[in-house]
């Protein structure tokens, strides 16, 4: 077909292009990439993955170094990652860059490079940037190996001084674990950095950042870390393309399921039965109505009509990143059909206490027992989320339900800024066939955002 698609769009006009702005190369690699999808989807193929219990020699890796964080702490064990049947478990990282700095101590015989907390922070001027970064790959695919293809994304981080640090972490998937294993890897590296780095005199700054499926697991634990109480909140939230509704594929009958739109713009593919299988073994022992908890499709209707009401959700089923202009952001954060976000309480140190308390806020109960958890304190849907980057292409099935996940946001006072990728397929970022002055522009906004929150 590669051929064939070559001949036939050298000869037709641009207007017959599926983007005018596309080049050859471009429409070539989304169909084939697409075709590749198809197939593996509907066959059960994974790919690029590794084993998550396995330990990866130092002495192999050129651009990062592999540590062993500890399981998440038991007093930290509370609301959804505290789950009887599924352990708790020690988290591989790879961290970028692989050598820290002169200071770092080595250990030639094994390969090893260790950064110490007080070398990065004095590198980074006493107030280092961390990232924690979770890769995509629909929670079955690729892992956070240096080879993988979403390497490319810390990679460029690290490479343009963004961030001092990035810990990749290489939590369990669908294959190793069913949720909240994802979540429980992720919230032991979030609290590893928190123990190390956020401490007086001097802290650290974290961002979590996510593509795709990676982009779904930071806000399920931007989530916790909100609800739970027991850890401080990260400073920001950088997702690309993240997937937010996978209750999609369990439409509430086989004949009200409504494709995802630009199916001939992009290489993701809309096939509801391999996905809902997927879905269903992701949630493992979990009830079916977990799909449509907030820690798993923070964007579906049936979460947004439970948090803001029918007539918010209708406003937003079908908003585009085009339609986002100013106007459109003060009108949500106006509309009156939802209680107003809390107040913002006064910033305090974070102190661990021994009696289960945090700042005098004891851990929220919450569970998986209901299809809608209800926030603890009477908050919103994400009332006192951290700041948050958004990469969207509007060429991308996903762009409805990322706009749904920004209108959220925006109604409940998080400072959102969205980076538009006009002619963007799914995780633009990644793809290395892409036009490469697109993503240069677009690695280009993303810096100037952490330059201008994060970066003192």
């Amino acid at each position: 077909m590669v051929p064939f698609w070559v001949l036939l769009y050298a000869v037709l006009p641009r207007s017959f292009r599926p983007r005018r702005s596309w080049s050859i190369k471009q429409i070539v690699a989304v169909n084939f990439t697409r075709r590749i999808y198809k197939v593996t989807e509907r066959a059960g193929v994974t790919w690029g993955t590794r084993d998550p219990e396995e330990a990866c020699d130092n002495r192999a890796l050129k651009e990062t170094r592999f540590e062993w964080v500890d399981p998440l702490p038991e007093r930290l064990r509370t609301g959804i990652v505290a789950d009887g049947q599924v352990p708790f478990k020690r988290v591989g990282v790879f961290v970028w860059p692989k050598d820290g700095s002169e200071g770092s101590i080595q250990r030639k015989e094994s390969g090893i490079a260790l950064t110490s907390p007080s070398d990065v922070e004095a590198r980074a001027g006493n107030e280092p940037l961390i990232g924690i970064f979770l890769h995509g790959g629909g929670y079955c695919h690729m892992s956070a190996h240096e080879s993988s293809s979403t390497s490319k994304i810390p990679r460029q981080l690290i490479k343009d001084k963004a961030f001092d640090q990035i810990y990749a972490v290489e939590y369990r998937l669908l294959q190793h674990a069913p949720f909240p294993a994802a979540v429980q890897d992720a919230a032991a590296v979030y609290a590893h950095i928190v123990r190390q780095h956020q401490r007086p005199p001097t802290n650290c700054k974290v961002v979590l950042i996510g593509d795709s499926a990676g982009g779904n697991l930071v806000l399920a634990l931007a989530r916790w870390i909100r609800d739970e109480g027991v850890l401080p909140p990260p400073d920001g939230l950088l997702l690309l393309s993240p997937s937010c509704d996978p209750s999609h594929a369990f439409p509430e009958s086989p004949s009200s399921y409504i494709p995802r739109p630009h199916g001939s713009t992009d290489y993701l593919v809309d096939t509801p039965e391999p996905r809902a299988l997927l879905q269903r073994t992701f949630l493992g022992h979990n009830p079916l109505e977990t799909m449509h908890s907030p820690y798993v499709s923070p964007a579906s209707m049936r979460v947004l009509r439970a948090y803001y009401g029918d007539a918010f959700a209708h406003s937003v089923q079908d908003l585009t990143i085009e339609q986002m202009d100013t106007a459109a952001r003060k009108r949500l954060r106006e509309m009156t059909s939802v209680p107003g976000t809390p107040a913002n309480q006064p910033e305090t140190p974070f102190e661990p206490s021994t009696n289960g308390e945090v700042n005098g806020l004891k851990p929220s109960p919450t569970s998986l027992a209901l299809p809608q958890i209800s926030s603890p304190r009477g908050l919103s849907l994400f009332s006192e989320f951290p700041r948050a980057c958004i990469v969207l292409g509007d060429a991308e099935r996903l762009e409805r339900e990322v706009m749904k996940l920004v209108s959220g946001m925006e109604r409940d006072g998080v400072d959102v800024r969205t980076i538009w990728v006009e002619d963007g397929v799914h995780d633009v970022l990644m793809m290395g066939w892409w036009d490469e002055q697109v993503r240069a522009k677009v690695w280009g906004e993303v810096e100037d955002w952490l330059g201008e929150n994060l970066r003192p």
